[in-house]
């Protein structure tokens, strides 16, 4: 686990479930029956203070893992407008028991449903535990076969539902209070939520608005040029302008290849290398509520973006974000569009990649004067996780390189060359 994540639920694992593995899955599922109470546990039988422990009013946590059919979990890139859609998980399970209805006899609800919750982890069963997935179930299908298939999407899809005409926060206050003061009028309030809000940088405006929370929070961060997005744990994370620079929380920087051997890399299958548009831009503009406009360009292909509805409050803000957003944005570079990884063939150490850790890639391409080394930094933007028990395939995709590694040379100042020769 990483250093602020949430923490895991009392739970019982299965023995059983997926025990060849050395880093098997969790797929637990909340209950709406608390657990069992039992005599005394939490001290020793021949205390004469021992008593029978009162009935928890917790939801309990049921390990599925052992009925699990099948898993995919996604986290899918963002939109033309930088905002990240809710993270997915399907789950499919053997009910040939009756264990997983979610209806009695009489119609009746069962222990499980639409509205509960479904953390997945992994784990080798020692000191280890990594997070896939934390969210809540939209539907549960009972499907053909003694089938049961479960569809949840992560928290930052609860923030989405309207709760009418608010007036978020204070005049003149930056992203972070501002968020946490959204975050307090969405259903379920500020308690619902596990976030973790980057303070950010410009001074916002304040109005009434009738979008939902979420909209109204993607408005606020892209204000201050940062994102919004749902992490592994079921956090609601926000950045600021600089999230490029990737995440405090990564201690492991992964190499990986797609044809270069014998330098320890992570040999990527199936990889499509791609440069692209989207997101390009060599002129943004800016338009805040109070209708100031900002505009930044740099030579080069004439592609626009703009966004309206800014809510920073000084022109300076406005200008300096511009500048910012057209120096990332200006030209094209390479990038993972996709790539497998087959992790159930020991390469259990990327169960822990996240959406905004940074990778290295190395390519020997063909060129017309060769073949050259392309050696670059990317970070992970979009991750899918699909297991069964016959294995686990994690695919992901990256943004446009962050960085270059030169390949080093000996000149004639008597030094050696090399290192990342540009940022982000």
């Amino acid at each position: 686990m990483r250093t602020l994540d949430r923490p895991l639920p009392a739970i019982t694992l299965d023995p059983d479930a997926f025990a060849s593995w050395a880093v098997r899955p969790v797929v637990a599922i909340e209950s709406s029956k608390p657990p069992p109470y039992g005599w005394d546990s939490g001290t020793v039988w021949d205390d004469a203070t021992a008593v029978w422990d009162a009935p928890s009013v917790s939801p309990g946590w049921v390990d599925a893992t052992c009925d699990l059919t099948g898993c995919e979990i996604t986290f899918d890139p963002p939109d033309d407008a930088n905002n990240f859609p809710a993270g997915h998980a399907i789950i499919q399970l053997d009910n040939r028991s009756g264990r997983w209805a979610s209806y009695n006899a009489d119609g009746s609800p069962t222990d499980f449903g639409a509205g509960q919750q479904v953390w997945i982890w992994a784990t080798d069963r020692a000191a280890g535990q990594w997070w896939l997935f934390a969210g809540r179930v939209a539907r549960w299908d009972e499907r053909f076969g003694d089938t049961i298939e479960v569809e949840c999407f992560d928290y930052l899809s609860d923030l989405a539902s309207p709760v009418g005409t608010f007036t978020p926060g204070t005049a003149d206050e930056t992203p972070g209070p501002r968020l946490t003061a959204i975050t307090a009028l969405a259903a379920g309030g500020a308690s619902g939520y596990r976030t973790r809000y980057a303070p950010g940088a410009v001074h916002l405006t304040r109005q009434p608005t009738e979008r939902a929370p979420l909209e109204e929070a993607q408005i606020v961060v892209q204000s201050d040029g940062g994102v919004l997005y749902g992490d592994a744990d079921g956090t609601v994370v926000s950045t600021d302008r600089l999230w490029r620079a990737g995440r405090t929380d990564q201690t492991v920087f992964p190499v990986v290849s797609t044809n270069v051997c014998g330098t320890g890399a992570i040999v990527l299958w199936d990889p499509v290398l791609s440069t692209t548009d989207t997101a390009m831009a060599s002129t943004v503009t800016l338009e805040n509520v109070a209708g100031l406009k900002a505009t930044a360009t740099h030579a080069g292909p004439p592609y626009v973006l703009a966004y309206q509805d800014q809510q920073w409050t000084a022109q300076v803000e406005g200008d300096t974000l511009a500048a910012a957003m057209v120096a990332q944005l200006w030209q094209a570079r390479l990038s993972i569009d996709s790539a497998d990884i087959y992790v159930h063939t020991g390469l259990w150490p990327v169960v822990d990649w996240r959406r905004g850790d940074r990778i290295r890639l190395l390519h020997d391409a063909k060129t017309p004067g060769g073949v050259a080394r392309v050696d670059i930094d990317a970070m992970l933007i979009n991750l899918a996780h699909a297991f069964t028990p016959d294995g686990w395939v994690l695919t992901f995709g990256t943004t446009r390189a962050l960085a270059y590694y030169t390949t080093t040379t000996w000149d004639s100042g008597a030094v050696w060359d090399g290192g990342a020769t540009w940022g982000y």
